[in-house]
């Protein structure tokens, strides 16, 4: 929102409907619904916090395009359902029974020590006294978010990028935009733009700029 928007029509932003529909794998499904509002609750957490912050100033996305006189639709993603859809169920299976094993483990491994120890293999061991049953309490909470995050991260089939590209073509064809903006997460810009190439769209992507996305495209992650 910092660039002339006078040439653009409509800001196009990664996001789906709030509805959330049953799913016939339930078990699988629950638990990787339960990790996605892991997630929201945590983004609306810190978004919280840093909204309160003396110093912060809280920005509204959408308010801004409008305030802008940019038509906002955040509703071009696949829905809940239809990304854990678009997994293969190996991959699904195969996640979700590490993880279970990786919890099974520490688990049992409980039962043989009393707290949490800092390890330096072959060099040094700092004990705290954290006990460890506060591990395995951290690993079986968090083990819908960790199912749900490997999942959107090394899950994806492409469907999402295909569905937000197509999404974007026909709002544009409905309402006639013809110069617009897109943002969609940092690993979605490539392939969307290349879509949107191939429908004879002009396209300009800017990757983002942050730290860790950028260790992450040198090595080799999105």
């Amino acid at each position: 929102m910092n660039r002339d928007t006078d040439q653009y029509e409509a800001l196009y932003c990664e996001g789906r409907s709030d509805t959330i529909s049953p799913h016939h794998h339930r078990n699988r499904y629950n638990l990787y619904v339960i990790g996605a509002l892991t997630l929201y609750l945590l983004y609306g957490m810190f978004s919280y916090v840093y909204s309160s912050l003396p110093f912060i100033q809280a920005y509204d996305l959408e308010a801004q395009a409008k305030q802008e006189g940019l038509v906002f639709d955040d509703n071009i993603d696949l829905e809940i359902h239809e990304i854990f859809d678009s997994y293969n169920i190996q991959t699904v299976n195969f996640t979700l029974i590490s993880l279970i094993v990786i919890f099974a483990l520490e688990f049992l491994y409980s039962f043989q020590v009393d707290s949490i120890s800092i390890a330096i293999p072959g060099l040094i061991t700092i004990p705290t006294p954290v006990p460890i049953w506060v591990l395995t309490l951290l690993i079986g909470m968090l083990l819908p978010f960790m199912y749900f995050s490997l999942l959107v991260s090394y899950g994806n089939t492409g469907d999402r990028d295909e569905k937000m590209a197509r999404t974007i073509v026909q709002k544009c064809d409905k309402r006639e935009h013809e110069s617009v903006l897109i943002l969609v997460g940092d690993k979605h810009v490539e392939p969307i733009g290349e879509k949107l190439d191939e429908e004879g769209w002009e396209v300009e992507k800017e990757r983002t700029n942050n730290t860790i996305a950028r260790i992450k495209r040198r090595l080799g992650f999105s």
